[in-house]
């Protein structure tokens, strides 16, 4: 911003003003009177009657000079109040002044300007300074600054009684110095009543100051002196008294008062015994009535014909154009602008706080005025400027040159001119031909120019060039200064003299030369001739060389332990063991989580949570429940040999114990247990989220016993491993990555250095823990190369490293100063005041990317000096893991090979099975030893049930040989498999028969039952075999029931539909 003109030197157009009528209406009260006109149209209305009450009191403090300074008041007319040497009485004028701003928001305090006045005119026709009366007006001033506070704060009953002692206390005030004055100096000096008079006056301000800043709830905190100190005392005269008998002796004594005239070197006058002998306390009533009578004619007669003269000069005001002030966004007419008629703040801000003053009232005054200018800075010129050039679709720039100051940071030399597009983004273009022309960086304490010219304003801005002879537009530094200064300059002919160009100059202290270029421009269509371009007559550039052949940088140094960057292993599934005798699988559908809740996470123990399932697998025949009373739980690490009691163990989701479970059915068991943290990670006062601290490193197994109705233990274990968290691998977008683990927090703090995402701003992104992202630009690393070439320090602190509770790190740039390019960057890190023991510490280094552009000339490498930086950590073990034990595994004897049995039975009936159901074919496969066992119970079962001859083959399995364990234990499994997907097989179709039989029994309901019940009885005695069979066949091979839940439920029910059929 330029710097701020003298409003007074160049004003905007003021038209005269008639002020007769009011000169003729207020000449009683104060001579001659000329109403001010307001600061504007809308503050100028007085339609109340507190605003005519305000006028009567400010009628009485106006003088001529008030029209050309607004409402300023006394602080502009001293040689009409005093010598301005009196800095006690240029106070009272001053805080007279400001009352008048008050008077406007609380107009019943007028009164007090005209018992200001009063003292003010008393004071200023004393042709001497006297002690006393300075005291006294010093202290009225110190009470009367508080009252400014009144145009903020809403006045209470209680205020307005306090102020009305205020008044009182300026009216007696008043009357004294009025009766003091009147006497002549020997009279003031040798009667002791005037001493007291003010000593009484004094404690009456100190009283209703000190309740008046406790109505206004002000803490005082300033200098209370002026209250507190005493009255000035005259002890020359004091001691005179003494020394002749007393007051009355004196004041009956004209020699004695004689004497002490030519003692004190004063004229003794005929009127001074008659001064001694008046009475104080008359006079001072005398003039208290003068001053209330003063004040009441004050609010009559003259205020109402100041008020009709202000109104009629009103509507002259209001009949003129009103225009739009740019700097305070009001409306003003012509007439009424002057020097102190805006107010503005001068720096950028909001509603709350400005730049500036740090305020919300204006802090500077002048002219409004109709159009954005550079003159003097003012906060809504930002606005405007920000809005012209912060958007791309704004100007169509011809030149825009700019260079950084590589010694200085944040420091640009700006200067650009274009064609203007828009007066706002997004909108409309322009129709009629627009330049705009800036020089200089826009800030508010910036030195800047920015002006848009149409045809008509370039034009006077050539006729002022030609008279006065400057074809310089605006310079943002001294005439003189040539280090460092934006400049715009127009080209003249020398011929026509017309402006052909704009030359612009932009220089910065740290390059030799200046850019500087020349734009043509016709003035006619203010745009760029067609068929010429912009001439450059100087660049400023700084010199880059590009590698001849790669960099090569040492390896990265890590200390310390590391983190897993992949799961340990998965889970292990174990099997429920229970007594034979009760009928209960438990099995685990998900995955135990750990510590899943930010709530209730705590430093001291681990949280896991499980769900199991347990399932009923006895015969719905046998009607066998199960009744679960209690539980209990232990857990244990894996290389350890026993388990332990963990430390709270219990249900979760409502479910309570007893748990019932009927025959082929199955609940839910979810549970939660707590065990305790690794004493250092409770030391340190950390909360792990989805995760355990004490499985870090090691799996946990936890071993659920339940027990019975009948005393009967079951029991199932289930492991936790931990999974990845808070470990981040390296990324394909990181150029450099270093990290350091804490492996007992399972905590990775990272440090990378990455491509940028936009290549065109920044050259790399630099970014440690959870700090922000160091941003670094082509500006950045031309600085660093700068201050190394100065300074010969090539590894070169880029002051973003820090130190906080979980990283103390540092980077510097290591500097070519051969190619004068940074070419790569070196990191330093180890953990921070967070950590006790410094374990883990990283040393490393990373590429720079190339920068400069193309076209490069290329030169050999030059290393940089680097510097010693030593990593120093303590030494700490790695940690053992142990990935898997033997402890819980189950080792079941391997019986001999079941041989085939043959019986031959009796012939059972020939019943025809429905076509609408086939028979499954059956197909023999490769049984394990526990298998065939199995098989060889069922059978006899069969046998027992039919009492008749069958023949049953039990299919062998291939014998393989003992020594290759493996593959036995494989095919054994593959055999397992194959059965159970037979018997699923087998409950398909046989489903399908029994939906087909449901369908027939229902149909055959209606009918007489003698025609088929023979029939219908065989194939239920088939179906009821059939059954049996399959049952016996499903227990043995101990399928998986959890996936044919669904179908167990459904086949009971069948069950029990046929069972209800037969029985009627």
């Amino acid at each position: 911003m330029s710097k701020p003109a003298d409003p007074a030197n160049t004003p905007p157009p003021k038209a005269a003003v008639d002020t007769t009528a009011g000169e003729a209406a207020l000449h009683q009260i104060q001579g001659s009177i000329k109403p001010p006109p307001p600061a504007s149209g809308t503050q100028s209305r007085l339609n109340s009657a507190g605003n005519t009450a305000f006028k009567a009191g400010e009628t009485l403090l106006s003088t001529k000079e008030i029209i050309d300074k607004g409402m300023q008041g006394y602080s502009a007319v001293t040689k009409a109040f005093g010598d301005p040497q009196n800095e006690i009485l240029n106070n009272m004028i001053q805080l007279t002044d400001k009352l008048v701003d008050i008077g406007k928001v609380v107009p019943f305090i007028a009164p007090a300007f005209v018992v200001l006045k009063f003292i003010i005119d008393i004071e200023t026709k004393a042709r001497e300074a006297d002690e006393k009366c300075q005291d006294l007006m010093e202290r009225i001033n110190f009470m009367i600054s508080h009252i400014l506070v009144l145009e903020r704060i809403e006045i209470m009953e209680t205020l307005r009684t306090v102020l009305q002692r205020v008044q009182d206390v300026l009216k007696e005030a008043a009357a004294l110095i009025e009766a003091y004055r009147k006497q002549g100096k020997i009279a003031r000096r040798l009667k002791m009543s005037n001493t007291q008079n003010f000593e009484s006056m004094a404690g009456k301000i100190s009283g209703c100051s000190s309740d008046l800043m406790m109505s206004l709830q002000i803490q005082q905190t300033g200098d209370l002196s002026v209250l507190k100190r005493s009255v000035p005392r005259d002890l020359v005269a004091e001691d005179f008294i003494k020394e002749h008998g007393g007051q009355d002796i004196i004041n009956s004594n004209p020699e004695l008062v004689k004497q002490f005239a030519d003692k004190v070197h004063l004229v003794m006058s005929d009127k001074v015994m008659e001064q001694m002998q008046s009475n104080m306390h008359e006079l001072m009533t005398e003039n208290q009535h003068q001053i209330e009578e003063l004040i009441r004619q004050s609010s009559t007669t003259g205020v109402v014909d100041m008020i009709k003269a202000i109104a009629s000069q009103q509507r002259e005001w209001e009949a003129e154009l009103k225009l739009t002030c740019v700097q305070c966004e009001k409306e003003y007419v012509v007439s009424a602008n002057g020097p102190s008629a805006c107010g503005y703040h001068s720096g950028v801000g909001n509603a709350n706080r400005y730049n500036c003053c740090h305020n919300t009232t204006p802090c500077k005054t002048g002219y409004h005025q109709s159009e954005h200018h550079s003159k003097y800075p003012y906060s809504t010129f930002f606005i405007w400027a920000y809005g012209l050039l912060g958007y791309h679709d704004m100007v169509d720039y011809w030149a825009n040159i700019r260079d950084f100051d590589l010694d200085v940071k944040d420091s640009t030399q700006i200067a650009r001119v274009g064609q203007l597009l828009r007066w706002k983004t997004c909108l409309s273009p322009v129709t009629t031909p627009l330049m705009l022309v800036s020089v200089g960086d826009v800030r508010d304490n910036r030195l800047c120019y920015l002006q848009v010219f149409d045809i008509a304003s370039l034009e006077r801005a050539r006729i002022e060039a030609i008279k006065t002879g400057n074809t310089v537009i605006f310079k943002n530094a001294p005439e003189e200064e040539e280090t460092a200064f934006s400049m715009a300059e127009w080209i003249l002919d020398q011929e026509t003299q017309q402006i052909t160009g704009i030359k612009l100059t932009v220089k910065v202290t740290s390059t030799k030369t200046a850019t500087i270029c020349v734009v043509p421009i016709d003035p006619k269509s203010l745009k760029m001739p067609s068929g010429k371009s912009i001439e450059y007559l100087s660049r400023a550039t700084t010199e880059i060389f590009k590698p001849d052949k790669p960099y090569e940088f040492p390896e990265t140094i890590l200390r310390g332990p590391h983190l897993r960057e992949t799961r340990l292993r998965e889970p292990r599934e174990f099997k429920t063991k229970a007594s034979p005798k009760v009928p209960l699988v438990l099995m685990t559908p998900y995955e135990m989580v750990a510590n899943n809740s930010v709530m209730t996470s705590v430093p001291e123990i681990d949280r896991f949570l499980g769900f199991w399932r347990g399932f009923n697998k006895a015969p719905l025949s046998s009607q066998n429940q199960i009744v679960l009373m209690s539980a209990k739980a232990e857990y244990r690490l894996v290389g350890e040999e026993e388990y332990r009691p963990v430390k709270w163990f219990g249900l979760r989701s409502g479910v309570k114990f007893p748990i019932s479970i009927a025959p082929m059915e199955s609940v839910d068991i979810p549970f939660e247990f707590v065990v305790d943290k690794p004493q250092a990670v409770v030391e340190r006062r950390s909360v792990a989220i989805n995760f355990a601290h004490l499985t870090i490193h090691h799996p946990l197994r936890v071993r659920v016993t339940f027990t019975d109705v009948d005393g009967e233990t079951i029991s199932l274990i289930q492991e936790y491993v931990h999974k990845v968290c808070g470990v981040t691998t390296r990324q394909k977008d990181d150029i450099g990555f270093f990290y350091l683990d804490d492996i007992d927090l399972s905590q990775r703090t990272l440090i990378t250095i990455k491509e940028p995402k936009d290549p065109k701003k920044h050259v790399v992104d630099i970014c440690a823990g959870y700090a922000l992202t160091n941003k670094i630009s082509e500006l950045d690393l031309r600085r660093i190369v700068h201050k190394a070439e100065h300074t010969g320090v090539t590894q070169v602190d880029m002051k973003i490293g820090f130190s906080d509770l979980g990283l103390n790190w540092n980077c510097w740039a290591l500097v070519d100063l051969s190619c004068k390019r940074v070419y790569g960057f070196k990191v330093m890190a180890i953990h921070g005041s967070m950590t006790p023991v410094k374990y883990s510490g990283c040393l490393g280094y990373a590429p720079c990317p190339l920068y400069g552009g193309d076209g490069l000339e290329a030169r050999p490498i030059q290393y940089a000096d680097e510097e010693n930086n030593e990593l120093v950590t303590e030494h700490r073990d790695e940690v053992v893991v142990v990935e898997d034990d033997t402890y819980d595994d189950d080792v079941d004897p391997d019986p001999a090979p079941a041989p085939a049995i043959t019986r031959e039975v009796g012939s059972p009936a020939s019943v025809p099975s429905p076509t609408a159901t086939p028979t499954p074919t059956v197909v023999v496969s490769a049984t394990s030893a526990a298998e065939k066992e199995a098989a060889v119970v069922s059978i006899k079962a069969i046998e027992a049930a039919n009492n008749g001859s069958v023949v049953v083959v039990v299919a062998s399995s291939t014998p393989v040989s003992p020594s290759n364990a493996t593959i036995d234990m494989l095919q054994a499994k593959i055999a397992a498999l194959e059965a159970r997907i037979e018997v699923s097989e087998r409950h398909e179709a046989l489903m399908a028969k029994i939906l087909a039989l449901e369908k027939k029994l229902e149909a055959k309901e209606v009918a007489p039952a003698t025609a088929v019940a023979s029939q219908e009885a065989d194939r239920v005695s088939v179906l009821e075999s059939r059954l049996a069979s399959m049952d016996q066949k499903m227990d043995a091979m101990n399928i998986n029931l959890r996936l044919l839940d669904g179908n167990a439920s459904r086949l009971a029910n069948s069950l029990e539909k046929i069972a209800s059929i037969l029985s009627v």
